[in-house]
């Protein structure tokens, strides 16, 4: 094995990429090469909007978790006791993996929950993360915005979007919008723009040879000019729809300039009405070792480096938008030429049949025939699934007019020219007039449900656990009278999903089956 290290170290040392840091770092480049090579600590974020908070806490600390001292948000970061997949005990494995499949944690470098923390987002603030997928900042900035406000999780690949709505879905999270535009068109929304936007752009992904080791092998200098095109072309366009007094963040997880300083000197000689914000690293990121931007021009951009924290490198820089005399943003307002002409109305398409719909009053009966209280709350509908979002996201991307860059008038109703996936969570599956909770909407719903929830003991919940179907008639009288479809069971305050027909089905996710299990003390 340490022939193997000295080997591998001994090729990373001969790479372009070694080249590249002995020019921004001389004399330095066996340092960094001592924390650019071993595997990442497995680092986890905990989701403070879940009820359970404390006890995924307690889990955590009882698997040998240590606090991230840097990460100052709710619910907090955590390095475990073993590098990234290489846990060598089976439980910490299934529990992990259990907690991050229900959304409870989210497993995630250290490095990367940086950007989020970084555009301070406030409750309430309507959100864009032009480039979310996976989703793990997605799901950050959801946590930070405590249910209120919105955000706008774009993605363009076709694949990438749909592991975006998967790391959604179990977050469950109502107040985001997952859509698929490409970022240097992402087309116009309704007044007034977007508080806050984080650019976590594509690069090259110098900085994170911990865990992609292929970098060492292909990466090449005219990399980073290629991408960098593409970087200032994105964030040109997030420009655009952030309002006045708003707040960017660009991110890469690369070191190299050409991706980082040189991006960022373009859009603001791009956008005079842009500037850096002067960051208090020390406050902002506590206890994390971070060096300046580059240049006179990016001193207040924010450099990581592998070797100073255990981590990846990254780079961050903080935007604001400083136009004066403006409410709104560029990409939300008529052009100076068309100010004295009225905006044509245009119609949109129809939609798909597989296209997310607002909710009729067919299907709003969902909320009556479970008795749940709607304050604030907006139902939609796709195939066999009903989600359910809150009104902000209704109120702002599906009601609003929204003016085109040809001066025409979308009037509202419908989603065009967002071409979204996702609103909110699915909630119900229904087939054949008859519905169930499905996993994703027990967790930010189920406690508004009054009709076809049932007390269970924790003799029943076992029984179910273990595979067992008991039949309606040997259940409580309180299950006599339910009619057949989905139902809630509560034990000992967990609400669990089922079927009730001849017989009582349980209708749980392997990971909320575990996590039952831990809570019940049956593991």
């Amino acid at each position: 094995m340490a022939g193997m290290v000295s080997d591998w170290r001994a090729h990373a040392a001969e790479s372009e990429l070694a080249k590249l840091v002995e020019e921004l770092r001389p004399g330095e480049l066996n340092v960094w090469l001592d924390s650019a090579t071993p595997r990442l600590p497995e680092t986890v974020r905990v989701n403070p909007c879940r009820k359970d908070v404390e006890w995924t806490l307690d889990l955590l600390l009882q698997m040998g978790a240590t606090p991230i001292d840097w990460f100052t948000p709710k619910g907090g970061a955590f390095t475990m006791p073993w590098e990234k997949a290489r846990c060598g005990n089976d439980r910490f494995i299934e529990n992990i993996r259990a907690l991050h499949t229900s959304g409870r944690i989210t497993r995630q470098e250290a490095a990367s929950m940086m950007p989020v923390q970084a555009l301070e987002v406030q409750p309430g603030d309507r959100v864009l993360d032009m480039c979310a997928a996976p989703g793990s900042k997605t799901t950050q900035i959801a946590e930070a915005l405590d249910g209120s406000g919105l955000v706008v999780a774009n993605e363009p690949n076709p694949g990438r979007a749909n592991n975006l709505v998967s790391n959604v879905q179990r977050s469950g999270h109502l107040n985001v919008v997952v859509v698929r535009q490409d970022g240097r068109n992402f087309p116009r929304v309704a007044e007034p723009g977007f508080d806050r936007i984080l650019v976590d752009a594509p690069c090259t992904g110098t900085g994170t040879t911990r865990k992609n080791t292929d970098v060492w092998a292909t990466w090449k200098p005219h990399h980073g000019e290629h991408m960098s095109r593409l970087q200032v072309g994105i964030l040109s366009r997030a420009a655009l729809l952030l309002r006045p007094g708003g707040t960017m963040v660009y991110s890469t997880c690369s070191i190299d300039p050409m991706e980082n300083e040189h991006v960022v000197d373009q859009v603001l000689e791009r956008y005079p009405w842009l500037s850096l914000k002067k960051v208090n690293r020390a406050e902002l990121f506590p206890g994390l070792n971070t060096r300046p931007g580059r240049t006179d021009s990016t001193e207040d951009c924010i450099r990581v480096w592998n070797d100073e924290n255990d981590g990846s490198g990254f780079f961050i820089a903080v935007f604001t938008q400083d136009e004066e005399g403006q409410t709104s943003a560029r990409a939300t307002r008529a052009h100076p030429r068309d100010l004295d002409k009225v905006p044509t109305p245009i119609s949109a398409k129809p939609l798909g049949k597989m296209d997310l719909r607002l909710g009729d009053s067919i299907d709003l009966q969902l909320f009556s025939e479970w008795g749940m209280e709607t304050h604030g709350l907006t139902l939609w509908r796709r195939g066999q699934y009903a989600h359910v979002s809150i009104d902000a996201i209704r109120e702002w991307l599906w009601d609003s007019p929204r003016l085109t860059g040809k001066h025409q008038l979308y009037p509202g109703g419908h989603w065009q020219p967002l071409r979204v996936l996702q609103a909110g969570q699915p909630v119900w599956k229904i087939r054949k007039e008859r519905n169930r909770f499905i996993s994703t909407g027990v967790h930010g719903l189920a406690e508004r449900v009054t009709n076809h929830c049932l007390s269970v003991d924790r003799a029943l919940a076992i029984r179910l656990l273990d595979g067992e179907e008991p039949g309606r008639s040997t259940l409580t009288e309180a299950f006599q009278g339910q009619r057949d479809g989905g139902v809630l069971l509560r034990c000992e305050d967990e609400f669990i999903p089922a079927w009730l027909a001849g017989k009582l089905s349980l209708m749980m996710t392997d990971a909320e089956q575990h996590i039952l299990r831990l809570k019940l003390g049956l593991l």
